[in-house]
């Protein structure tokens, strides 16, 4: 309990934190806004046997995918990352040796308070578009609403895991960041552009999986599988890398 009292002050004293999460939920709500006004103006308009752009609830809630669940992960790579920088962690470790359990109480209070804001951003996003679209389907509290409610927050959670691992293999706020979006938004998705074995790659990118069990079939991507076997493969990549960072950090030096 002391080390995540810890860990809680650490955060709630760091103003990058609240800068994030902050601009994460305020640039869904824009978009979701955004998204909303839109709906709102095609509704008048119509086409015969087409269903409106935002007839599914994921199109009311694609500024949390395209920047609220990203810049969450970033939090978590600044909150580790920092403590080298400023040489706070060496404190840590001289309080608890065995260095786990500092690991530990960081991992999982950056785990859950990312899906709080990742919760928060859904719920705002969606009753915010729904207001502003009069589309009765968009709403956090039922159907396809209330799935991605609860699935976007695990899967942010469960990338949290691995960004963590990846900052403490890395110790380096920049370095981490620049890989991990890299990693994201780059080589994931033009992976499959490599001859002839690119797409069976690109079925195992671990993101891309996530993404699928996430959003459904529309994120299907090269997914020859299907929607939990997506999860367990997204999870058990992200858990191993967090396991790595936490070997690593247990055999060197602080």
């Amino acid at each position: 309990m002391n080390l995540l009292k810890s860990e809680w002050i650490k955060v709630t004293t760091t103003k990058s934190a609240y800068w994030l999460y902050g601009i994460g939920i305020l640039l869904a709500i824009g978009m979701a806004a955004l998204i909303g006004q839109f709906e709102q103006s095609m509704a008048g308009e119509p086409m015969a046997g087409e269903p409106g752009p935002g007839s599914d609830a994921l199109f009311a809630i694609l500024g949390v995918s395209a920047f609220t669940v990203l810049l969450v992960w970033i939090a978590a790579i600044v909150a580790v990352t920092g403590e080298y920088r400023y040489h706070t962690i060496r404190s840590s470790f001289l309080v608890t040796p065995s260095r786990w359990p500092v690991i530990a109480a960081k991992t999982g209070l950056f785990v859950v308070l990312s899906m709080v804001v990742v919760a928060v951003a859904v719920v705002v996003s969606l009753l915010v578009g729904g207001a502003l679209s009069g589309n009765e389907a968009w709403t956090p509290f039922s159907g396809d609403g209330l799935n991605l409610l609860w699935r976007f927050p695990v899967y942010t959670g469960i990338g949290t895991l691995a960004v963590i691992g990846l900052a403490y293999i890395m110790r380096n706020a920049a370095g981490t960041i620049s890989l991990f979006l890299v990693w994201v938004l780059a080589v994931e998705g033009m992976i499959s552009m490599i001859p002839k074995v690119g797409q069976d790659i690109a079925a195992w990118m671990p993101f891309a999986n996530g993404d699928f069990w996430t959003q459904g079939e529309q994120a299907r991507g090269f997914v020859t599988w299907g929607e939990w076997p997506a999860f367990f493969w997204y999870l058990g990549v992200c858990v191993a890398l967090w396991v790595v960072g936490l070997v690593i950090t247990l055999r060197r030096d602080a």
